[in-house]
């Protein structure tokens, strides 16, 4: 998943980049390049919901031009998220599988058939709530660096 904005700025470069570096550089971002016009930065990663959603970024590359402020990045966080619950429900529905399959071997009392929908019945909200959770890491993400954005625009703002 990729970023990628341009938003106009007429401002002083050199203090948008410093507002950005002072965002990013407490959530744990590592600056690979830095100047008064450009900022490369690399993330630690998301791995929880709680977490700030600007960690959803991998990489960031962040331009400041004559007119305009450049934010390219790719979201390595938010992907490693949406992997993570598209394969929790599957291990979970298999290691249920698995389960109820030894019991129903090795118990006689639980050879039936409908014992089978107990995992399923506890597996099925998944169906709705990983989409949702994708759909909200994605946008809260996204109007993360929107906010890092206007924030850069504004607070570096000639006057």
């Amino acid at each position: 998943m990729e970023y990628a904005k341009t938003v106009p700025f007429t401002g002083r470069a050199a203090k948008a980049i410093d507002i950005a570096r002072l965002t990013l550089l407490p959530l744990g971002f590592q600056v690979v390049s830095s100047s008064d016009y450009e900022l490369r930065a690399t993330g630690p990663g998301l791995n929880s919901t709680r977490e700030n959603p600007l960690k959803g970024i991998s990489e960031a590359a962040i331009i400041v031009r004559s007119s305009a402020i450049e934010m390219k990045a790719a979201l390595g966080g938010v992907r490693k998220m949406k992997m993570f619950l598209t394969l929790f429900p599957l291990g979970m529905a298999l290691l249920f599988l698995i389960v109820f399959g030894v019991l129903s071997l090795s118990v006689p009392a639980f050879r039936h058939w409908w014992v089978f929908l107990i995992p399923l019945a506890a597996l099925a909200p998944w169906l709705f709530i990983s989409p949702m959770m994708i759909r909200m890491i994605e946008r809260r993400t996204n109007q993360a660096i929107d906010t890092l954005l206007n924030n850069m625009v504004m607070l570096a703002k000639d006057y």
